[in-house]
């Protein structure tokens, strides 16, 4: 598969789960206050570290593998099925929600606390850990790991990573434009159709993972 493929195929699975548009809302109630200065900063140490996070779970792929003897494809099928139930669940859940691709909850009332106290502190807990690089972001990494085992895909993986990272940083820079431009329903539709791809990329990850394995039971019986 040529490497701008790779690469493609990386930042759309990745930049889906990461869905720096659905952090907008947060990151602008616990930087509420803060200079413009402040909120560049935070954006920028939020992306950086969100990029961190994930190229360190890509590198270290093969041996959490090894070390828990997890093979390739049941990583994929399940990878695959966490992709298609986050999908499915966008497709069909409330606009409101305040839940992320990755299940995990957007924003707390502590969160909100703290941003007042030391605006400076949410940009690693909880802009990009867990809102950015969250489960889902994390598992989507390490389905590529083994999905694009090469170095060059690799390498190609870790661009489109870092292409998410700026993308994040850009949009939270520029959140309250953003969120006065497109609004709620906006958001809304742009999440629906990046769950429709989600979707779609979790269907070709299970039958990824199931090929291998229907072959294996064909060859033993």
């Amino acid at each position: 598969m040529p490497l701008y493929r790779v690469a493609l195929l990386s930042f759309i699975a990745v930049i889906t789960m990461v869905n720096p548009l659905a952090v907008v809302p947060s990151f602008i109630a616990l930087t509420e206050g803060a200079s413009r200065r402040a909120r560049a900063s935070i954006a920028l140490l939020a992306g950086i570290s969100c990029v961190a996070v994930l190229a360190i779970f890509l590198l270290a792929g093969n041996y959490i593998f090894k070390f828990f003897g997890i093979t390739v494809p049941a990583f994929q099928i399940m990878g695959g099925i966490l992709f298609l139930t986050n999908a499915l669940r966008i497709l069909v859940a409330d606009d409101r929600r305040a839940h992320n691709g990755g299940g995990e909850k957007r924003m707390e009332d502590h969160d909100v606390e703290k941003a007042e106290i030391d605006p400076t502190s949410i940009a690693i807990v909880p802009l990009a850990v867990p809102m950015l690089s969250g489960p889902g972001a994390i598992t989507s990494v390490m389905v590529l790991v083994n999905l694009y085992p090469e170095i060059e895909q690799k390498l190609a993986v870790i661009v489109a990573i870092a292409a998410v990272g700026a993308l994040s940083y850009v949009v939270l820079l520029a959140a309250l434009p953003i969120s006065r431009v497109i609004g709620t329903r906006g958001r809304a539709v742009f999440t629906k159709i990046m769950s429709l791809l989600l979707g779609a990329i979790g269907i070709q990850f299970i039958i990824n993972g199931l090929r291998p394995v229907i072959i294996d039971i064909m060859r033993a019986s």
